[in-house]
């Protein structure tokens, strides 16, 4: 036999060309274990330069291994392949102990090295599980023993990622009874990693990590712990896997939320706000194409609580001044980067500002659902903690200043997001209902940001009326536009004079806004007396020609988009919406949106207006819209070409029509 690291050089070409290469599995193992050891021996301990020979061997085995076992995963390989990789890996990870030498390369101080390591021994150990459902005994010592550590470093950072990596393996793989590989891989976990939450993320125990060389190593490190806490949560809401490492995040949530309070790098707070966002809307992993949600989450009997835990440590927070503290940076991040100059439109990291907002409404959403069981000292003032995030985006975003209408920071923060707009004005609507529950005058729901009719109006505006953006948003599965859809137009269909006095309030609002730019721009320094004659709102043919050149300049809205609920028949989805839309039948109708007194002497001209329909109007664009989505369902319906039943929606467009007609 020749120098076994010529050889694997000839073997790697031959994987390379997708060849089998011409020896027997005995044969390749034992190369492959004799280079590795030799160059781990000479590699422990490490004093070494990246790109030494021995280096380079190590990385040629590892990249070799993990063909193989890349190879069997995908289910590609020929028969004679397939079956000389299976033999090699049995003989390496068996007699050959191959596992107990990545151990010491886990441990190297040349980062790329251990993590090419991680990247090989987390492929083996979720090829092995979900094989024959054991995790590695050897790999599960390494890992508990490096959650131990005193303080951060490379090896913490880089069992962290190892066992993230087998998580999201197994939630993608194809494997047989993953609830119960989930909750075998888990359970050795449990003391070693709750020890891990409370040194790393208690502030009271925090103090000692902070010591570490840089802080930069522990910003790494925390970051690196949040990667896992999403994959225990995505482990959690897919497959009702529930161990107490799990419900942390939930029980401990102030911990999570203290993190914008100290000294760790900016994106160790955002990468935290991302994963309390994705836990709130139950979407934690969506980055990792985990395939579809597991049906049955029943035998998790804490979530409901946990999720109520959370939520009350986020109100608790906000009603601490939390937002306050929050600190968002006035320019948005690209790939690790930032531009030194922004335009004053552009100033905002929207991600940060999504995150915080999600993560508030989500939790006054769940909090609502609970409040009528509890009496009346546990009703949720939620005008209150949406004026508190209202002040938190009038003070972080540059363009919300200049708006005139606090409806419009629904489309100035998610605009870039379809999945978000669709959540956040799914819950709006919801909260908008409970607060209107509650509330025995009429709303002044736009002083908070929170009127339905508003925001569905300014998103139909940023998508130009378009009905095919809505035809589209309805047959994805990427946004959950068709929940929101059946709810607001429940809402719609018994509200119909709102939703024309809040047409009304925003082409008043905008036109009263326009007309104090224009007189601005004319007179740069007029009287008080004079400014305000100047910016009295203009006739009513003025106002549309206005409204028109300004609605005219405005680009359809590029979509991508959550999950598409199955519609079944209307009956059917009458039951499935009673939870969601809180008794809507109880509170519709009765009751009117504020009407703004200064700007509304002519609103009774206004309201007639709009009730009519005009076509240049809000209301009859809106209307318009709404028919032909109405017309375009109908025809693909008849012919079999939805992809659900569409018959409650139809009910509903049609119901509105005849509302609209009148």
């Amino acid at each position: 036999m020749g120098d076994p690291g010529s050889d694997l050089q000839a073997v790697f070409q031959v994987f390379q060309a997708g060849d089998v290469p011409g020896m027997s599995s005995e044969e390749l193992a034992g190369r492959i274990s004799v280079t590795l050891a030799r160059s781990v021996q000479r590699l422990t301990p490490p004093a070494l330069s990246t790109g030494s020979p021995d280096v380079d061997s190590a990385c040629l085995c590892l990249t070799l291994i993990g063909k193989m076992i890349a190879g069997l995963a995908s289910d590609s390989l020929q028969q004679d392949a397939k079956a000389l990789y299976e033999d090699a890996l049995r003989k390496l990870f068996g007699p050959a102990e191959l596992m107990s030498e990545l151990r010491r390369l886990l441990t190297c101080r040349d980062r790329l090295l251990s993590h090419l390591t991680a990247k090989c021994v987390s492929s083996f150990v979720i090829y092995d599980v979900c094989r024959c459902g054991d995790v590695d005994p050897v790999w599960a010592a390494a890992c508990a023993e490096a959650f131990q550590a005193p303080a951060p470093g490379c090896t913490l950072d880089t069992c962290l990622w190892s066992l993230t990596e087998v998580i999201k393996g197994v939630l993608r793989g194809d494997c047989a009874n993953k609830r119960e590989i989930l909750r075998k891989l888990l359970v050795g976990f449990e003391a070693d990693l709750t020890s891990l939450y409370s040194k790393m993320l208690l502030q009271d125990k925090l103090e000692p990590w902070q010591t570490a060389e840089s802080l930069t190593d522990l910003s790494v490190t925390v970051s690196t712990f949040m990667d896992l806490l999403e994959a225990l949560s995505a482990s959690r809401l897919r497959y009702g896997v529930c161990s107490s490492v799990q419900r942390l995040m939930f029980l401990h949530t102030s911990a999570l939320l203290s993190l914008t309070d100290s000294s760790l790098e900016y994106f160790v707070k955002k990468r935290m706000l991302l994963l309390m966002k994705r836990t709130v809307v139950q979407r934690p992993g969506e980055d990792w194409a985990l395939g579809e949600r597991h049906a049955a989450l029943q035998g998790d009997e804490f979530l409901t609580g946990d999720m109520r835990a959370l939520a009350d440590a986020v109100l608790q927070a906000v009603g601490n001044g939390w937002l306050r503290r929050v600190w968002v940076k006035p320019q948005p991040s690209f790939f690790g980067g930032n531009r030194e100059r922004f335009p004053d439109d552009e100033g905002k990291d929207a991600v940060m500002l999504r995150a915080v907002s999600l993560i508030l409404i989500r939790s006054l959403q769940v909090r609502t659902q609970h409040a009528h069981t509890e009496g009346a000292e546990h009703v949720v003032d939620v005008q209150q903690y949406l004026q508190e995030l209202l002040a938190f985006l009038q003070e972080r975003v540059a363009p919300f200043k200049g708006e005139t209408h606090n409806c419009s920071w629904i489309l100035t923060v998610f605009s870039e997001q379809d999945d978000d707009i669709m959540e956040s004005a799914k819950t709006l609507t919801t909260l908008y209902l409970y607060q209107r529950g509650l509330s025995s005058s009429a709303l002044q729901a736009c002083s908070w940001g929170c009127n339905p009719h508003c925001h569905f109006i300014l998103l139909l505006r940023s998508l130009s009326f378009d009905h095919t953006v809505l035809l589209d948003f309805l047959i994805s599965a990427e946004t959950c536009f068709l929940e929101y859809c059946v709810l607001y137009l429940k809402l719609l269909r018994d509200n119909w004079q709102d939703f024309c006095d809040s047409c009304c309030r925003i082409e008043d609002t905008e036109r009263t806004s326009e007309s104090s730019r224009r007189v601005t721009s004319i007179h740069p320094q007029p009287l008080a007396s004079e400014a305000s004659l100047e910016a009295t709102p203009r006739t009513s043919s003025q106002a549309q020609t206005a409204q028109e050149s300004r609605t005219s300049q405005r680009d359809s809205a590029a979509c991508s988009r959550p999950r598409l609920v199955d519609y079944g028949s209307s009956e059917e989805s009458e039951e499935e919406e009673k939870g969601s839309v809180l008794n809507l039948q109880t509170v519709g109708g009765t009751e009117e949106l504020e009407a703004d007194s200064e700007s509304r002497r002519e609103g009774v001209d206004l309201v007639e207006r709009a009730g009519a329909g005009s076509a240049d109007s809000l209301v009859g664009k809106v209307r318009s819209c709404l028919t032909e989505l109405k017309a375009v369902l109908t025809k693909l319906h008849s012919r079999g070409l939805f992809p659900y039943n569409p018959t409650s929606l139809l009910k509903l467009l049609m119901a509105v029509e005849a509302k609209a007609g009148l």
